[in-house]
């Protein structure tokens, strides 16, 4: 990711609980649209597989399917649902997120849930099943490779629609994935056209040493805490120096940190010199503590401050896409490019 000095990417969680009522989906739908006009560059939709202690903590909303209604309720915010890689099957995930980028268009995103959950487990039946942390992440990385197999199934061409020649698309440029692995069995190929982004955006929370591996090897952009006296420049340049290890260019991939909103004096001037130091590609808006509008007022009223007069930076324009927008470069087709 080319650092742009007029634009900080900002990610907020979108505040979806408590909602409840007839206008539950109404109240969550002009969160959304208020954080787009405040200029947050994507939502982050929250996703569980199991219900919490308290149920004002539960997400109220199903992740795919909050994107998809939000999908046509917006108009340039990214859509980041969260998916379980432990209990969810990659192909269905395929079609999800390929349909709400198709909607958007290209403003689809993902976040794999890798921790454990003794909850979700005991709800799919799989109470008994190791869930080393080992074993979370080499099954995510699998999942991860299905995703962007299938997506490439149609290459970018295929369809071409000509009427002159009668020819709608071309079955060459179909192709099946055949995937065989330790996790996961994928025969392809998938039954949507190859997504406007490519591959819809990944988007991983790091929050340990394998975490951050994981997130260099496969992530567009990555979510990290930052710990009292870790320097936020160097764990930015750590995240990318593996990835430069994983073969990747370093500025393929964005690293967002976390940051509590205080609504302290100047707020928005401490974020824009931790992006002038190049400490931070952008920031993961985090709510306060409290009711539910005070908490999303106050992530408006800091995002609105950091943008100033430019809430809508000119990627955002009618027809970018959410990588567009963060200055990330469109996956190409693997196989074409072969």
């Amino acid at each position: 990711m080319t650092q742009r000095a007029d634009h900080i990417t900002l990610f907020t969680r979108l505040i979806t609980a408590p909602s409840a009522g007839a206008d539950a989906f109404a109240r969550v739908r002009g969160r959304a649209r208020e954080a787009e006009a405040a200029g947050i560059d994507a939502l982050l939709l929250h996703d569980s597989q199991s219900a919490a202690s308290d149920p004002a903590e539960d997400p109220h909303f199903e992740a795919g399917t909050l994107a998809g209604a939000l999908a046509v309720s917006t108009r340039s915010v990214g859509l980041v649902a969260a998916i379980s890689t432990e209990h969810a099957l990659p192909y269905h995930v395929a079609r999800v997120l390929a349909t709400v980028d198709h909607l958007t268009p290209g403003r689809a995103g993902w976040q794999p849930l890798t921790g454990a959950d003794p909850g979700a487990a005991a709800n799919y039946g799989r109470a008994d099943r190791p869930s080393a942390a080992a074993a979370r992440h080499s099954r995510a990385a699998e999942f991860t490779a299905v995703l962007t197999g299938l997506w490439d199934s149609f290459e970018d061409d295929a369809f071409r629609r000509d009427r002159a020649s009668g020819v709608y698309f071309t079955p060459e440029k179909l192709h099946a994935l055949d995937h065989k692995g330790e996790h996961f069995d994928v025969a392809g190929p998938l039954n949507i056209a190859r997504p406007p982004q490519g591959h819809p955006l990944l988007v991983h929370r790091a929050v340990d040493a394998d975490d951050i591996a994981f997130a260099a090897r496969v992530a567009d952009a990555v979510l990290l805490p930052v710990r009292d006296g870790e320097d936020p420049a160097r764990l930015r340049e750590a995240v990318r120096e593996q990835a430069r290890a994983a073969g990747r260019a370093a500025d393929d991939i964005a690293v967002l940190l976390d940051w509590q909103v205080d609504g302290g004096p100047d707020e928005a001037g401490r974020l824009r010199a931790l992006f002038a130091a190049g400490a931070a590609d952008g920031f993961t808006l985090l709510a306060p503590a409290g009711p539910a509008e005070a908490a999303h007022e106050a992530v408006l009223a800091l995002a609105t401050a950091v943008r100033g007069d430019d809430r809508e930076p000119p990627a955002a324009a009618e027809g970018a896409t959410l990588r567009d927008r963060l200055g990330l470069p469109r996956p190409a087709d693997r196989r074409r490019a072969a």
